[in-house]
């Protein structure tokens, strides 16, 4: 099945970038997995970020949709609508290089393809789970941003797992190289919530975003790989050693769990991850 591609310009958008846009998302659904892919992708350029702010607080109200953080993002994927939809934000995107643009977008195409149906945004909280989560620490509230957050970095780590293999991991180690060039934020952050245990975990799972997929090209021999590592290193120097450490042990249980759908993948980790926590 041919996946038809659809931009959407939202604003004054050169033709030229565009043209651009298309050509990599192109390039991304060549390379898509065999599990059948979405008949429709619908890219919106937004030209102004208040425009898109709108429209993302809009359809949230209207779908009933509770995950934040998604607009804070430079571009981003939802599938709200039963079809994958990409929103790339130029007025954030403004001042990066070609190439991290070019690893921005299809990152996002990527995602379009393997998570492009709802249910890979929807996560059903037992009572067991709720349970678990309350003897970590974690309301339900909580619980549910934790839940969200691990979602994220599992899924990009699929993105560039799937990328690597595609022969696009390039892009991604760009993106990735450009989303290290300053922690500083998440360093005042982590400051204020390392010694708070609910927050603490939920900073954790933020810093996931970047460190999982760092681990998905390190497992896909990409040849740059331990640089983009020492680079991660440099970056989160203000962790101590045995912070540094549990995120590693995170990642690696993460990786080690690799069967069934997402929802079943996530559901695991979910699990094991509260169980040593």
């Amino acid at each position: 099945m041919q996946t038809t591609l659809d931009l959407f310009p939202q604003g004054t958008i050169d033709p030229s970038f565009s043209a651009q846009v298309r050509q990599w998302a192109e390039a991304v659904i060549g390379a898509g997995p065999r599990r059948p892919a979405p008949e429709r992708i619908a890219i919106h350029l937004w030209e102004k970020d208040a425009d898109y702010q709108e429209f993302d607080a809009r359809e949230k109200a209207e779908l009933g949709i509770t995950t934040g953080g998604e607009s804070e993002f430079l571009a981003t994927h939802e599938a709200w609508r039963g079809f994958p939809r990409i929103h790339v934000n130029l007025e954030k995107i403004r001042g990066l290089t070609g190439e991290v643009v070019q690893g921005l977008v299809q990152h996002e195409l990527a995602h379009a393809l393997l998570h492009g149906r709802p249910e890979f945004y929807q996560f059903r909280f037992s009572g067991a789970l709720q349970n678990a989560g309350r003897s970590a620490g974690l309301d339900f509230q909580m619980l549910q941003q934790w839940v969200y957050l691990l979602a994220v970095a599992v899924k990009d780590e699929e993105v560039v797992r799937f990328q690597a293999a595609a022969g696009l991991g390039h892009g991604q180690l760009r993106l990735l190289e450009y989303l290290l060039e300053d922690t500083e934020e998440e360093r005042r952050t982590w400051d204020l919530i390392r010694n708070h245990p609910a927050l603490r975990l939920l900073g954790l799972a933020a810093f996931l975003k970047i460190r999982l997929p760092l681990a998905a090209l390190a497992e896909s021999a990409f040849t740059e790989a331990a640089q983009l590592r020492e680079a991660w290193e440099k970056a989160y120097a203000w962790l101590t050693p045995q912070e540094r450490e549990e995120l590693n042990a995170w990642a690696r249980t993460i990786l080690e769990i690799r069967d069934g759908s997402f929802q079943d993948r996530l559901n695991q980790i979910v699990e094991a991850l509260l169980r040593h926590s």
